[in-house]
């Protein structure tokens, strides 16, 4: 089942189910004509009373193979939606990468005037350290090495 996830259904996989679907609606409606016709003979008053018996018993045996037939049926239905569902859920996957890889793009536009970038916080941290540190300066040495030159 794992290997049949990476690959798409080929055209002739999908003739051969859309063959197998219509072949069982025959068999199904063939049947369900086989079951009627032995419940009528079952219940006929002309039906001799050993033979009521035989017909009561393959109409029991008919509606068994029917129910067959359409849990083969409902099985081959799952199985055809899951994997069409499977395939939903790669492509969902698959947009979704995109669209998060197309978040991770900075968008263009223009800053509001409130707003601050990270950038612009980091050079006024910048700015007030390296006041401080001319602040721990004592003036006097500035007049010194200016007063020299």
């Amino acid at each position: 089942m794992d290997r049949d996830e990476g690959r798409e259904v080929p055209e002739v996989e999908k003739r051969i189910n859309a063959w197998r679907q219509s072949e069982r609606k025959v068999m199904i409606d063939t049947i369900q004509d086989l079951i009627q016709m032995s419940h009528k003979y079952a219940k006929s008053q002309y039906t001799p009373s050993n033979q009521r018996s035989r017909w009561a018993k393959l109409g029991g045996q008919l509606i068994w193979y029917k129910d067959q037939i359409l849990k083969s049926f409902t099985l081959e239905a799952m199985t055809i939606e899951m994997q069409d569902l499977k395939k939903q859920v790669r492509e969902s996957e698959e947009q979704r990468a995109r669209e998060s890889a197309s978040r991770n793009y900075p968008l263009i536009g223009y800053r509001r005037p409130g707003e601050k970038k990270a950038e612009d916080a980091e050079t006024a941290e910048e700015d007030a350290s390296s006041e401080t540190a001319q602040a721990a300066e004592p003036e006097g040495a500035k007049e010194t090495i200016s007063g020299t030159s």
